[in-house]
């Protein structure tokens, strides 16, 4: 499921893994460290705009699994957001 995309330098020692990545139908997320977060790990979905999501867990597992459940609940954000949009949209032509 997730796959470990984290570069390393040739003089790393110790090969840390820092990025994950993942992806739903084509969309792919990354739970990620960042240097200004220390060791919590962070959500980002380039697709959808979501950058440095702190998912509130040093735990790499735990991250994952609350990533799953945050990038869900972005991708029914933005069905219901278009929804609503299609809804406006079908007034706007009725009205015509």
């Amino acid at each position: 499921m997730y796959k470990d995309i984290t570069t390393h330098s040739r003089n790393d020692v110790k090969s840390e893994i820092r990025v994950l990545e993942n992806e739903a139908n084509g969309i792919k997320f990354r739970v990620h460290k960042h240097i200004d977060y220390g060791n919590e790990w962070l959500l980002s979905c380039y697709e959808l705009n979501i950058s440095n999501v702190p998912l509130e867990t040093e735990d790499m597992n735990e991250a994952k699994e609350k990533a799953l459940v945050e990038m869900a609940e972005f991708f029914n954000k933005m069905v219901q957001k278009y929804k609503k949009a299609i809804e406006e949209l079908k007034v706007k032509i009725e009205e015509k």
